[in-house]
C-alpha cells in the first residue's frame, strides 16, 4: 500500500510523501499511450523494460491539468519497486501506481539545469545526438537545488516538432531564471531510487514534456518554440 509519509524504495526522500493534494490527479483521465517509431527505433525502444519504454515514447496530447510542484514532489509511490521491471512488479504495486501515473499535467517551477542523457533503452541506445533525451531538473523556486527538483524530460520524439528545444533556449531559461511551465505525462521512472535526495526530489517525473513555456514580465506565458527569455 501507499503510504502517506516515509520511505520509497527503500531510499529516504528529501520530502516526505504525501497524499495531500492528490484528489484531481487521482480521478484524472489516464489515456492509454499513443506512442510511435522513430527514425529505426521502434515504439517500445530495446530491452529490457519495454512496458516503461512505451510510457516515455508516447507522442499523445491530453487535457492537461495544473499540479502544484509540492504535491507532486511528494506523491508517494510503492517503496520496493525501485530497480524492478514492471513485468516484475505485483498486482498492487501496478495499481498503485496507476493511481496518478498517465495523467497529463501541467507543472510550474524554475529550470535549475539540463543534461542530455547517454544513450537509453527507449531511444534503443542510439548514439546520435538528435535520438537522445534531454533531462531537466524543475525546481519549486529560483535558483534552486538539484536535490529538490522534480525531473522532465524531453525525448526525441517530440523534440523532432520542436527544434527550438535546444541547448541555447534551455541555457537561456536557467540564466534567466524566468519561471516556466511544462505541459505533459506524469510518469515513475523506477530505475533511479539512489538518486532521491541526491539528484531528484522523487521518482515521479513528467515524462515527456509535450509543451514548454515561460513566463514574460508582463504576466504572458510565452511559448519556447517561438521566443527564447533572452
Amino acid at each position: 500500500m501507499l503510504a502517506s509519509v516515509g520511505v520509497s524504495c527503500g531510499f529516504f526522500p528529501f520530502n516526505r510523501t504525501s497524499l495531500v493534494g492528490t484528489t484531481e490527479l487521482e480521478g484524472a483521465p489516464k489515456p492509454l499511450p499513443l506512442d510511435s517509431a522513430f527514425e529505426g527505433c521502434g515504439e517500445a525502444g530495446s530491452q529490457p523494460d519495454y512496458a516503461l519504454n512505451r510510457l516515455k515514447n508516447r507522442v499523445d496530447e491530453g487535457t492537461y491539468i495544473p499540479v502544484p510542484w509540492s504535491v507532486l514532489a511528494r506523491l508517494p509511490w510503492p517503496r520496493r519497486v525501485g530497480y524492478r521491471f514492471r513485468h516484475q512488479w505485483t498486482q498492487g504495486e501496478t495499481k498503485d501506481v496507476k493511481r496518478f501515473e498517465g495523467a497529463a499535467v501541467e507543472l510550474e517551477g524554475y529550470l535549475a539545469g539540463f543534461k542530455r542523457e547517454i544513450p537509453e533503452p527507449p531511444n534503443c541506445y542510439s548514439t546520435v545526438e538528435r535520438h537522445k533525451d534531454f533531462h531537466l531538473w524543475l525546481a519549486e523556486h529560483e535558483h534552486g537545488d538539484k536535490r529538490r527538483s522534480v525531473v522532465v524530460e524531453i525525448t526525441p520524439r517530440v523534440r523532432a516538432a520542436h527544434p527550438n528545444w535546444d541547448k541555447d533556449h534551455l541555457s537561456a531559461l536557467v540564466s534567466t531564471q524566468v519561471r516556466m511551465r511544462v505541459h505533459g505525462w506524469l510518469m515513475l521512472d523506477q530505475m533511479h531510487p539512489e538518486d532521491v535526495g541526491g539528484n531528484r526530489a522523487t521518482l515521479w517525473e513528467v515524462h515527456p514534456v509535450m509543451a514548454i513555456e515561460w513566463l514574460s514580465s508582463s504576466g504572458q506565458w510565452i511559448a519556447l518554440d517561438s521566443l527564447s527569455p533572452k
